[in-house]
């Protein structure tokens, strides 16, 4: 069961920004209750520290950071969600324009999530996925200088509920 409600993303109105905001409120709430029963002893967000979210955590045993990278599909772009900007400038392209043996580190700490806001709410319209995927379902590959996109029929092959997302985002945070 998820810490809060599913969100509702739809055309217009910002629907990265409200979805980000959406999965930065299930990050705090499930990070809240886990310092209160006592198995997390510290934690914060920062927004837009090289990708969408950086959360920093402290376990009695480890302490970790993980980043995610937050797309929203709402049909404005067909069959694709853009990342970085116009130019294929940005910390997205940079991220995915590693050599493999590379982006295979940086899939320990980071995780892209996207929602198919033309799906209605409770069904399976969420996945999360590695840099590997990520980069495996860019449109014509990852290049500077281009418009890059991500291929959302490609992404949402594996879609799962938001009550789904909620677990894999507890199990990615507390590895």
């Amino acid at each position: 069961m998820a810490y809060t409600h599913e969100p509702d993303i739809k055309k217009g109105g910002k629907p990265e920004g409200k979805f980000q905001k959406a999965i930065e409120g299930e990050i705090n709430k499930m990070l809240a209750q886990k310092k209160s029963d006592g198995s997390l002893i510290e934690y914060f967000i920062l927004e837009n520290f090289g990708l969408d979210l950086a959360v920093f955590t402290r376990f009695d045993n480890h302490i970790a950071i993980r980043f995610f990278e937050l797309k929203a599909f709402v049909g404005s772009r067909q069959r694709g969600v853009g990342f970085g900007n116009q130019r294929g400038q940005g910390s997205q392209v940079d991220l995915l324009l590693l050599e493999n043996r590379q982006l295979s580190l940086a899939d320990n700490f980071v995780r892209w999530i996207l929602v198919d806001g033309t799906k209605p709410k409770g069904a399976d319209r969420f996945a999360i996925f590695d840099n590997k995927q990520a980069k495996n379902a860019a449109m014509g590959g990852v290049s500077k200088g281009k418009q890059n996109n991500l291929r959302v029929n490609n992404l949402m092959r594996n879609a799962i509920t938001w009550d789904k997302l909620s677990k894999k985002l507890e199990c990615f945070l507390t590895a």
